[in-house]
Protein backbone atom coordinates (compact mmCIF):
# COMPACT_ATOMS: atom_id res chain seq x y z
CA UNK A 1 0.00 0.00 0.00
CA UNK A 2 2.81 2.62 0.90
CA UNK A 3 4.68 1.76 -2.44
CA UNK A 4 1.22 2.12 -4.13
CA UNK A 5 0.55 6.00 -2.59
CA UNK A 6 4.11 6.67 -3.03
CA UNK A 7 4.04 5.88 -6.56
CA UNK A 8 0.72 7.64 -7.33
CA UNK A 9 1.68 10.70 -5.43
CA UNK A 10 4.89 10.48 -8.02
CA UNK A 11 3.06 9.83 -11.32
CA UNK A 12 0.76 12.61 -10.30
CA UNK A 13 3.93 15.38 -9.82
CA UNK A 14 5.28 13.88 -12.80
CA UNK A 15 1.53 14.56 -14.56
CA UNK A 16 2.07 18.70 -13.41
CA UNK A 17 5.43 19.02 -14.66
CA UNK A 18 4.14 17.39 -17.92
CA UNK A 19 1.39 19.50 -18.12
CA UNK A 20 3.49 22.78 -17.10
CA UNK A 21 6.31 21.71 -19.70
CA UNK A 22 3.44 21.25 -22.47
CA UNK A 23 2.13 24.92 -21.63
CA UNK A 24 5.61 26.62 -21.55
CA UNK A 25 6.09 24.97 -24.84
CA UNK A 26 3.12 26.67 -27.09
CA UNK A 27 4.37 29.59 -25.47
CA UNK A 28 7.41 29.53 -26.34
CA UNK A 29 6.16 28.30 -29.95
CA UNK A 30 4.24 31.84 -29.80
CA UNK A 31 6.82 34.14 -28.79
CA UNK A 32 9.31 32.63 -31.08
CA UNK A 33 7.04 33.61 -34.45
CA UNK A 34 7.73 36.83 -33.58
CA UNK A 35 11.13 37.64 -31.89
CA UNK A 36 11.69 40.83 -33.26
CA UNK A 37 11.81 43.14 -30.33
CA UNK A 38 13.82 42.70 -26.90
CA UNK A 39 10.39 41.71 -25.09
CA UNK A 40 9.57 39.09 -26.93
CA UNK A 41 13.33 37.70 -26.83
CA UNK A 42 13.25 38.11 -23.06
CA UNK A 43 10.31 36.04 -22.60
CA UNK A 44 11.40 33.17 -24.98
CA UNK A 45 14.52 33.04 -22.74
CA UNK A 46 12.50 33.12 -19.62
CA UNK A 47 10.25 30.14 -21.09
CA UNK A 48 13.49 27.93 -21.58
CA UNK A 49 15.15 28.88 -18.16
CA UNK A 50 11.27 27.79 -16.54
CA UNK A 51 10.99 24.68 -18.69
CA UNK A 52 14.72 24.02 -17.46
CA UNK A 53 13.68 24.23 -13.84
CA UNK A 54 10.45 22.26 -14.58
CA UNK A 55 12.81 19.16 -15.56
CA UNK A 56 14.80 19.96 -12.92
CA UNK A 57 11.91 19.90 -10.62
CA UNK A 58 10.32 16.79 -11.62
CA UNK A 59 13.63 14.65 -11.59
CA UNK A 60 14.07 15.92 -8.43
CA UNK A 61 10.57 15.04 -6.84
CA UNK A 62 10.85 11.39 -8.20
CA UNK A 63 13.99 11.23 -6.78
CA UNK A 64 12.05 12.42 -3.06
CA UNK A 65 9.31 10.08 -3.76
CA UNK A 66 11.95 7.14 -4.19
CA UNK A 67 14.07 8.70 -1.05
CA UNK A 68 10.80 8.58 1.20
CA UNK A 69 8.89 5.37 0.03
CA UNK A 70 12.77 3.76 1.19
CA UNK A 71 12.22 5.75 4.85
CA UNK A 72 8.57 4.73 5.48
CA UNK A 73 10.08 1.06 4.31
CA UNK A 74 12.65 0.84 6.71
CA UNK A 75 11.25 3.16 9.78
CA UNK A 76 7.32 2.12 9.52
CA UNK A 77 6.12 2.93 13.13
CA UNK A 78 7.89 6.37 12.69
CA UNK A 79 6.30 7.24 9.39
CA UNK A 80 3.23 6.51 11.27
CA UNK A 81 3.72 9.18 13.85
CA UNK A 82 4.40 11.55 11.66
CA UNK A 83 0.97 10.93 9.58
CA UNK A 84 -0.70 10.83 13.13
CA UNK A 85 0.70 13.80 14.08
CA UNK A 86 0.46 15.66 11.18
CA UNK A 87 -3.68 14.69 10.56
CA UNK A 88 -4.01 16.35 14.29
CA UNK A 89 -2.05 19.25 13.27
CA UNK A 90 -4.19 19.75 10.61
CA UNK A 91 -7.27 18.80 12.33
CA UNK A 92 -6.22 21.04 14.86
CA UNK A 93 -5.55 24.39 12.39
CA UNK A 94 -8.74 24.03 10.67
CA UNK A 95 -10.87 23.56 13.89
CA UNK A 96 -9.15 27.15 14.99
CA UNK A 97 -9.39 28.45 11.40
CA UNK A 98 -9.70 32.40 12.17
CA UNK A 99 -13.25 33.60 11.83
CA UNK A 100 -14.80 30.12 12.15
CA UNK A 101 -16.91 29.70 15.40
CA UNK A 102 -16.82 26.09 16.80
CA UNK A 103 -19.91 24.25 16.51
CA UNK A 104 -20.62 24.14 20.44
CA UNK A 105 -20.65 28.24 20.31
CA UNK A 106 -23.35 28.19 17.09
CA UNK A 107 -25.24 26.34 19.36
CA UNK A 108 -25.30 28.46 22.32
CA UNK A 109 -25.59 32.00 19.93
Amino acid sequence: MRKSITKQISHDAEDIYDDVARGLKGMAEHLSQDPGDALSASAIALVHSATDLVGQAKTQSRQLAMRAGEEIKSHPATAAAIVAAAAALIGFGLARRPGQMPSAAKKRS
